[in-house]
């Protein structure tokens, strides 16, 4: 199993932009043969700091989740949204 984890800050001015489109990436996530978990959260004490928890078959349950339609247009709007980078970790679990 992988277990992914990204975290992000939403510009300001973007936060419910990020919000509705970290919303919109978990049906159809959770819907993917291989995807054991999927959220999305917002720090509560940091009203812009967001985080991402995935946990996946294996890496080719992932692969095919970055070739998804969903994905694919997620991933230029979310860099949009976010000020500098995303942090992404992947573990091996178990």
């Amino acid at each position: 199993m992988k277990i992914i984890t990204v975290h992000c800050v939403a510009r300001p001015e973007r936060r419910k932009d990020l919000m509705a489109l970290g919303t919109s990436m978990i049906a159809p996530s959770r819907s993917e043969d291989g995807c054991i978990h999927y959220s999305f959260y917002h720090d509560l004490n940091e009203e812009n700091r967001f985080f991402f928890y995935e946990e996946w078959k294996d890496q080719t349950s992932i692969d095919l989740h970055n070739t998804t339609n969903h994905f694919l247009e997620f991933q230029p709007k979310f860099k949009e949204m976010i000020t500098g980078d995303a942090i992404v970790t992947v573990y091996n679990a178990g």
